[in-house]
């Protein structure tokens, strides 16, 4: 595997050259390619997708795991993870929060991750052991003790039904809480965690591609990241938290 550095400025480059693309197209009308359900994927997803892969393949011959097109090869140990739009609806809708999203996976954990929030030009990095960024500055995670006091991050994830005890669990999460909030993109949620903006993310059943990179960032700002229940659909369960909330 190359130095973690390398495969930083690599991951970077590729959000950086996606975020500029989806900015630029933002106000224009966008075609989906899948509208059922709860779930919207929009024909841009694909082109900032092609455009992300491009770039990764160029400069790196490890697998990747991308939202739209799956699995390129055989994932093995060392892979990354692609998030080519996070918050499609928010996007089509033309509510500004939304990103990309790119993450590196060694033997199960998240070693670096890369969001760019490109309608505000924000590019937030992180690598295992070095800190994480915005736009170069660093970022650290609130200082909230007490969840009463707190505000929490959560979204809905896309399936065709929900329990009645999933709501049940989800409400009594809510009144451990000062304020909750959803804003239809996990990677900003996270970057509201990592930055201090919030205390607390936490989603059951969401996609990898949603939270790898967030996690890293997360873990680097100060907070403590966790992700368990991994399924053999890449969903996942995701709590990322300042590290001192209770």
């Amino acid at each position: 595997m190359d130095k973690l550095p390398d495969l930083l400025e690599i991951a970077k480059q590729a959000a950086q050259i996606s975020g500029n693309f989806l900015k630029n197209e933002f106000h224009q009308d966008q075609k989906a390619s899948l509208n059922k359900g709860r779930d919207i994927k929009l024909k841009i997803d694909i082109e900032s997708e092609k455009l992300i892969l491009e770039f990764i393949n160029q400069n790196s011959k490890l697998p990747i795991l991308s939202e739209e097109s799956g699995a390129s090869n055989d994932l093995g140990e060392t892979y990354w993870i692609v998030d080519p739009l996070d918050g499609s609806s928010n996007y089509f809708r033309k509510i500004d929060i939304c990103a990309v999203s790119i993450a590196l996976i060694h033997q199960g954990e998240p070693l670096l991750g890369v969001i760019n929030d490109f309608m505000n030009e924000h590019l937030y990095f992180a690598s295992k052991n070095a800190g994480a960024f915005c736009n170069g500055m660093p970022i650290e995670v609130s200082h909230i003790e007490d969840a009463a006091e707190g505000t929490i991050m959560t979204g809905i994830p896309a399936k065709s039904l929900y329990s009645d005890d999933e709501f049940k669990l989800m409400i009594e999460l809510f009144q451990k809480w000062k304020k909750v909030r959803m804003i239809g993109s996990a990677a900003i949620a996270n970057l509201y965690v990592a930055k201090g903006k919030a205390d607390c993310y936490e989603e059951k059943d969401t996609f990898i591609w949603d939270v790898a990179a967030g996690a890293v960032i997360v873990n680097e700002a100060g907070g403590f990241a966790s992700l368990s229940e991994f399924n053999s659909d890449f969903r996942v369960d995701a709590k990322f938290t300042n590290g001192k909330v209770n």
